[in-house]
């Protein structure tokens, strides 16, 4: 076997561990992907809504995420689960 194949077969068993690293420990690698990125889930803690002939109007909406609370005021639809970009409502 030549040095420059065994180098080769060296960086590709570097590669498999550090993968093998990652999968096991896949809840770490969630977890701070969902404090690091700036696109999440927000689950839907309060609300208020205007009824009229039936038909329900949200007014706004407050929901809770990795980067803490995020009032909204949608207008029209306040889903329980929101994946929202914190870039759209950071001041």
């Amino acid at each position: 076997m030549t040095a420059k194949r065994r180098s080769g077969l060296k960086a590709l068993a570097a590669i498999g561990r550090l993968v093998s690293l990652v999968f096991e420990h896949w809840k770490l690698a969630l977890i701070a992907a969902f404090f690091l990125s700036p696109v999440g889930p927000h689950l839907r803690i309060t609300y208020s809504y205007n009824e009229t002939y039936g038909q329900v109007s949200y007014l706004a909406c407050t929901y809770l995420g990795s980067r803490g609370f995020v009032q909204l005021g949608l207008g029209g639809e306040c889903p329980v689960i929101a994946f929202l970009d914190a870039r759209d409502w950071r001041r």
